[in-house]
């Protein structure tokens, strides 16, 4: 448990050879053999696996695109941007230690040729990546700004306001959208389809009371990315009319991929919704309520790191949480 939650991967023979002296059962041996595993560089295994796992990356195989509306999207492409966002992920968390909180404001994207066109930037190099830093006045930033959320999150000649709300508070703030009710009518009227922005298509679903609730949580947020098209490529009108990418998040009003990404940042459930997904990914469960106090200490720890993924990480595998086994329902013995 302790070397898949670390590294992705089967105990190398000294973690093997420590749990066979018994040295795991002490707490000083059990803090020798995190630090160890932390201090690896097969930590950036396991922490590329956590993040895949939380944005779900595995979906990518059922992503496509109208090659017609987006020329710049291909299979290349589609594998660079989610290496642009673990890359983003592992030199802000790891490289830098930095703070979780701004993974959803920092301004420094790696990229490659592939991705060059879509951010509008010129990369030198045929192969390989660059470093490059958006600029204070840009639109986009975070992981929010990235094309391979962007791209995920969109239909496949479109963006989705929708998808993209629901995403950020399924993901970022454990925030559960109930399902649509089973007698939702999908289809679009002809008088809305014709109007040229997602905002002013959405507004019926807003006025109807069986769509009104849900997607006024996921709209008001989703619509603030329509600076954004199905791919993430920046754009200032849809179908010749400004788009107005204003909105807010939980009272908190902004506007732009940039603004949300500071909403998120300062949003009080941001740090506890990740640590109930890391503590999800490390157990095969969700925490239940039983376990609410050791997810407030964990919460505890997290904050007083600076929000630091390694303190998180060394906090929950040092716990004796961590290794206690549930029994099965239904066990006799």
């Amino acid at each position: 448990r302790l070397s898949f939650l670390l590294w992705n991967s089967a105990p190398d023979d000294a973690l093997l050879a420590a749990a066979g002296r018994g040295e795991l059962l002490d707490a000083r041996g059990l803090a020798r053999e995190v630090e160890r595993l932390l201090d690896s560089p097969h930590l950036e295994r396991g922490v590329r696996a956590l993040f895949a796992d939380l944005l779900a990356f595995d979906r990518f195989e059922e992503v496509s695109k109208d090659s017609q509306i987006f020329p710049a999207y291909s299979p290349r492409f589609a594998l660079d941007a989610q290496e642009q966002t673990l890359r983003t992920v592992v030199g802000h968390l790891l490289e830098r230690d930095g703070d979780y909180r701004a993974l959803f404001t920092l301004r420094d994207y790696p990229m490659t040729r592939a991705l060059g066109p879509v951010y509008a930037v010129p990369v030198a190099a045929r192969e390989g990546w660059e470093l490059h830093r958006l600029a204070d006045a840009d639109p986009r930033a975070g992981l929010l700004g990235q094309a391979s959320l962007m791209a995920l999150h969109a239909h496949a000649g479109r963006s989705s306001p929708t998808l993209r709300g629901k995403f950020v508070r399924e993901t970022f703030l454990c925030q559960q959208i109930p399902a649509p009710p089973a007698d939702v009518d999908f289809t679009m009227d002809a008088e809305s389809a014709q109007l040229p922005t997602a905002r002013e298509r959405l507004e019926r679903h807003r006025k109807e009371l069986s769509c009104s609730g849900c997607h006024q949580l996921m709209d008001t947020v989703g619509l603030t990315l329509e600076n954004l098209d199905g791919i993430g490529a920046l754009r200032s009108r849809e179908n010749g009319a400004p788009i107005d990418a204003s909105g807010e998040l939980d009272g908190v009003r902004f506007s732009g991929a940039a603004g949300l990404g500071q909403a998120l940042h300062d949003h009080p459930q941001l740090p506890a919704c990740f640590i109930d997904t890391v503590y999800a990914f490390a157990a095969g469960r969700a925490p239940v309520s039983g376990e609410r106090a050791f997810m407030l200490h964990l919460g505890e720890r997290f904050a007083a790191s600076g929000y630091r993924l390694r303190a998180l990480l060394r906090a929950l595998a040092t716990s004796e949480a961590f290794y206690a086994v549930s029994e099965m329902r239904g066990s006799t013995t």
